[in-house]
């Protein structure tokens, strides 16, 4: 019999498509099998009962009958709902049973229903359709619309019925889920995107509560109450979530109203968990309704925040409140009864919303990135701008050092040559105007001969400067000869002390440094002095190199202490990396270079 009730072949079809609008309906106990023979009542479907059994708990049998002008051809059977559990049968023959017709009930409130009736259960002319119903008074009990017709058109209803009220309600599911961690994740990486969170965390509130749309047991818990106490208390969380996201979204804040919201939805939970069975359809049904006026206040503040501001993002985000708000008031309103539907829009409206936040997100890192892009342009042209500058810069930079190289170059020359010749030839005239008898022939060729070397140590040492290094000691023999005759010449006792140096190995420029500091000393002695003694030190005392020229003369005067000679014996002395000290009293001038390591 039940192989036929699901034949497969579907004949030629005269009837037409039948809604049953009109049925008897009567009350029985939970543990009834069948229903009772009297109390029946006439009824208009769809059916909730509380309408007219206020507050009644148990099972509510439906019977409804209609003429099939040929029973020997299939018809399909549809059903949207029953609310919340049930049982069908159709001429004595049972269709279907849910699991639980008992507390905790199978949720069947959201599951249309569908069966192809063939012979023998279907009959040439009057059928009957007996549906028992069990649910609570708390939660809308009853029977939907019930459609009999041809197979084809009733099935094509029946499929977009569960478009409807299954998948539409599983795609919004995934994408609450999907997108509500997108935004949660987004919030955890970049902390400034503080709307974004609160709307990740208000998704992933409405996908816990919009899995009610399709759960078909009461799971975790135990009765019917408590898992639709958490619904309540899920929608009333999502629309104080859903304000606080408006309310950062559109850049504002106010900590006051934002307290007092949340002890409201908060007081109401408790609220809700202490409330005896036999108030909670009233109390129920109010925190529903604060919900969804909460939700209805939250779209109305994004128009006007949205619209008040220039900002293009939250002006089109703002136009699906015109979706958001007619949903709330359609679902409020089939809610309480005003409206004969259990069937709600507000998981659509949410579910448009929400890929609308993700595209306004999507548009607001296109804009970043287009203007990161165009800093990279404008970045891109200024460096290289800034490279062609630093070209030119750098060619003039390296032309400047190359002019300022040849007169470092030219100035040291001059240098050496002051320091050098210029000494040589200074103490030659002194001694010559001191003692102008002993200007022999063989005495002025000696002189010139010690001024030729002092040219060729020059030279040398402005063309040898990369050569391998030369020993300190034997480069100041000639020196110190050259110089202690001259000082002899003009009755100045000089007295060397030299120790440590012989094996001492110097750069040509580095040992040149060493000796014109010695000559430009001494020729201060003889030029400025009037000693009558000087002591010369070249002491070498580990890594230290220790010069000094002392002597007992009348000190450095202003001419002497300012000039030429002694600027180069500064500088020689940064050269060399120490540093110059000039002692000078009347009785004795120390001319020394500290620090200098070797």
């Amino acid at each position: 019999m039940l192989g036929c009730l699901f034949a497969g072949a579907v004949g030629a079809q005269t009837n037409a498509t039948i809604t049953l609008a009109s049925a008897q309906a009567v009350r029985s106990d939970w543990s009834a099998n069948a229903p009772p023979v009297d109390g029946w009542e006439t009824v208009t479907i769809p059916d909730i009962w509380t309408t007219h059994w206020p507050t009644f708990d148990g099972v509510v049998w439906y019977r409804l009958e209609w003429d099939q002008a040929d029973g020997s051809q299939p018809v399909g059977l549809a059903l949207q709902y029953l609310n919340m559990a049930g049982e069908v049968s159709v001429n004595g023959t049972l269709l279907h049973r849910d699991l639980n017709l008992v507390d905790p009930l199978t949720r069947a409130w959201n599951t249309p229903r569908f069966w192809v009736l063939a012979p023998p259960v279907l009959r040439s002319g009057k059928n009957e359709l007996l549906v028992r119903v069990s649910g609570l008074a708390a939660y809308q009990p009853g029977l939907g619309p019930i459609t009999v017709g041809p197979v084809a058109s009733v099935q094509a209803m029946h499929e977009w019925e569960v478009f409807l009220r299954h998948d539409s309600k599983v795609f919004g599911i995934a994408i609450a889920a999907t997108l509500g961690s997108f935004f949660l994740v987004l919030w955890l990486m970049r902390r400034r995107e503080v709307a974004f969170g609160w709307y990740g965390v208000s998704m992933l509130v409405w996908f816990v509560y919009t899995y009610n749309q399709i759960a078909t047991s009461t799971w975790p818990f135990t009765r019917t109450e408590p898992y639709q106490t958490a619904s309540t208390c899920l929608v009333l969380l999502f629309s104080v979530l859903n304000v606080i996201f408006v309310i950062r979204f559109c850049d504002r804040r106010f900590p006051r109203f934002e307290r007092a919201l949340w002890l409201l939805i908060a007081a109401s939970m408790i609220g809700l968990l202490l409330t005896p069975h036999e108030s909670m359809a009233l109390h129920r049904g109010l925190l529903t309704l604060l919900a969804c006026l909460v939700i209805i206040l939250a779209a109305a503040v994004l128009i006007v925040f949205a619209w008040r501001g220039k900002q293009v993002d939250q002006r089109i985000l703002s136009l699906t409140s015109f979706i958001y708000i007619p949903a709330a008031v359609h679902d409020m309103l089939a809610f309480t009864g005003v409206l004969r539907s259990n069937f709600y829009f507000s998981d659509i409206s949410t579910t448009i919303t929400t890929v609308a936040v993700a595209c306004v997100l999507g548009w607001r890192y296109s804009r970043s990135l287009q203007r990161i892009e165009n800093f990279n342009n404008e970045l891109r042209g200024e460096v290289n701008a800034a490279r062609d500058e630093l070209a030119i810069n750098l060619r003039q930079q390296h032309d400047t050092e190359m002019a300022h190289a040849r007169i470092g170059e030219r100035l040291s020359l001059v240098r050496d040559i002051h320091d050098g010749l210029g000494g040589t030839l200074m103490g030659s005239i002194a001694a010559i105007e001191n003692a102008p008898q002993n200007a022999s022939a063989p005495y002025l060729l000696g002189l010139l001969k010690e001024l030729r070397d002092d040219l060729r140590l020059i030279i040398d040492s402005s063309a040898h400067q990369a050569e391998s290094d030369s020993n300190l000691g034997e480069q100041l023999i000639p020196i110190r000869h050259r110089m202690s005759r001259l000082l002899d010449a003009l009755d100045i006792a000089c007295v060397w002390d030299i120790d440590g140096i012989d094996t001492l190995k110097l750069p040509p420029t580095r040992a040149l440094d060493v000796l014109r500091f010695l000559q430009e000393a001494l020729t201060n002695v003889m030029k400025h002095s009037g000693a009558t003694i000087v002591n010369v030190k070249v002491r070498r005392d580990n890594a230290a190199l220790q010069l000094e020229v002392a002597d007992n003369g009348r000190g450095l005067g202003v001419e002497a202490g300012h000039g030429a000679g002694m600027k180069s014996m500064q500088s020689r002395a940064l050269r060399l990396g120490g540093q110059l000290r000039v002692d000078s009293s009347p009785g004795k001038t120390v001319v020394a270079i500290v620090r200098l390591q070797v």
